[in-house]
């Protein structure tokens, strides 16, 4: 008993060997913490250094560094990939055909994560206290990235590592080993070379700009209650690029992290070597072990990943509520009237622009309806939205004036707890979308198609060739007897083989 508790007392005094076993664990949560910091960089001084830049990255050293460098060397020699796999699965939708695309960017799946979390949609009936919501829809404008934002993350990184060196330094000065300060600050160092590696920015933004106008939707799909609809222009990010995006691997990142696992090697067997004070060294790895988690899960804004944000104002947020409502009595609708409603609208904004002027001599004038969405100005019955709210309940007419804040708007990063925005609630999924639609034309129709899926049904602009599209017309139109035809035939096989294998 005395002997247990003598070990006991020594293992815990100084817990010496087990710290290499530590610097093995956790090497996931390394990656992730590098990908959610990385990508602001500073410029050199003076004139000739003005396009060099450095990425500077403040992941604290920790218990996983050397767990990550063989893990991150592996990757290096095989797919040549630093960036994890996106850990929120969801969908980009170009509003302009509806294509869908399965997102790959770490950047676009935390965006969409972050934002839900901070927007919960409470799909409880009210009388069971909730607020019986279904669908939250939250539009923005997309700014031209101008680099990540150094947000507190960030700077809570820095602060770890000047925390973990002044720790390292106390047994140098209180007992003359300096072991632990060269373990710590050469593990700095290391981090802050693997970081700076300009491939992670590359594979981090893999997608192109935009050359124009493009609207494009973030979602997670059916069954889910968030959208999150993007108005970009020319110079933004090209968010379909984005989320599909693949950099050229960098011909220097397979021996630069070779020579970082050797050095991460040395530096474990060194701290290997390390008999005192093993406490110390203890405590500057879970330290970094803890900023490390916190950098690689909690949420950030938006410009913190390069996504510069601006409310949309007319409206911000539309939000589905399950309601009942007076339904029409039929479905029929003359498309004809529709178009004849919309003919001032295609006179201002003809397909052939310049024809129509050298046509008409001069340029339409915008019909005012566009601008203020009011009936009484024009707009089409058909296309009268709800009428919005405003900071909790104020309604708000949404008139030319309120319309032109949208440059005030527009200089300013936000996407959380804005007091500006502007909130619909329509009647259920089908509401929010065709408020949607009313504002950001396509971007309601796109959203349907992925909520609401058609089924099948024969779509004849998805199809080329006039060989195809005859074989497909009969096949959509002839498919419910085909089908039941096959199911029979198999029944009926089915029945065939169990009688011949009785007899």
């Amino acid at each position: 008993m005395d002997s247990t508790a003598e070990e006991l007392r020594h293992q815990w005094a100084n817990p010496s060997d087990i710290l290499s076993l530590l610097l093995l664990i956790g090497g996931d949560i390394v990656q992730k913490a590098i990908a959610q910091l990385v990508g602001y960089r500073i410029r050199l001084p003076g004139p000739a250094n003005r396009n060099i830049s450095i990425s500077i990255t403040p992941v604290a050293f920790s218990f996983g560094w050397v767990a990550y460098a063989f893990l991150s060397l592996l990757s290096a020699i095989g797919e040549m990939k630093l960036m994890p796999a996106t850990d929120y699965s969801c969908l980009v939708v170009n509003c302009s055909n509806g294509f869908t695309r399965e997102n790959k960017s770490w950047v676009l799946g935390r965006l969409l994560r972050d934002h839900a979390n901070a927007y919960p949609v409470d799909p409880r009936l009210e009388e069971d206290g909730g607020r019986a919501e279904s669908l939250r829809i939250d539009i923005f404008h997309l700014k031209p990235p101008t680099g990540p934002d150094p947000d507190f993350v960030w700077w809570s990184g820095w602060f770890i590592i000047v925390v973990q060196i002044a720790i390292a330094v106390v047994p140098w000065v209180r007992f003359g080993d300096w072991g632990i300060f060269l373990v710590t600050l050469s593990g700095s160092v290391f981090t802050i070379i693997t970081c700076a590696m300009s491939q992670w920015t590359e594979e981090k933004w893999a997608g192109r700009k935009l050359g124009g106008e493009k609207v494009t939707c973030l979602t997670r799909g059916n069954g889910h209650q968030h959208i999150m609809v993007f108005i970009g222009s020319r110079g933004c990010w090209d968010l379909e690029t984005l989320a599909t995006g693949i950099s050229t691997p960098r011909p220097e990142t397979r021996w630069l992290f070779g020579l970082l696992a050797i050095l991460w090697t040395l530096l474990l067997i060194t701290v290997s070597g390390l008999t005192e004070n093993s406490w110390f060294l203890i405590g500057i790895g879970g330290l970094g072990m803890l900023q490390n988690a916190f950098a690689a899960g909690v949420s950030r804004a938006p410009g913190a990943s390069d996504i510069h944000l601006a409310t949309f104002p007319r409206p911000s947020t539309i939000i589905g509520k399950r309601k009942g409502y007076t339904d029409d009595p039929d479905a029929n609708v003359n498309l004809e009237d529709a178009l004849r409603d919309l003919a001032d609208v295609k006179a201002w904004a003809p397909p052939d622009v310049q024809r129509a002027v050298a046509d008409t001599g001069q340029a339409p004038q915008m019909p005012r309806w566009l601008d203020t969405m009011a009936v009484e100005d024009g707009l089409p019955a058909w296309l009268d939205p709800i009428k919005p709210e405003v900071d909790g309940g104020i309604n708000s007419e949404l008139r030319s004036s309120s319309l032109h804040s949208v440059g005030s708007t527009y200089g300013h990063d936000t996407t959380e707890n804005d007091q500006r925005k502007v909130i619909t609630y329509g009647e259920g999924v089908h509401g929010a979308l065709i408020g949607l639609e009313k504002w950001v034309p396509t971007a309601g129709l796109a959203m349907v198609q992925i909520f609401f899926p058609t089924g099948l049904k024969y779509n004849d602009e998805s199809v080329q060739g006039n060989k195809h599209k005859k074989f497909w017309k009969r096949a959509y139109h002839t498919k419910s007897i085909r089908k039941r035809a096959e199911e029979k035939r198999r029944a009926e096989e089915r029945v065939a083989g169990a009688t011949q294998y009785l007899c």
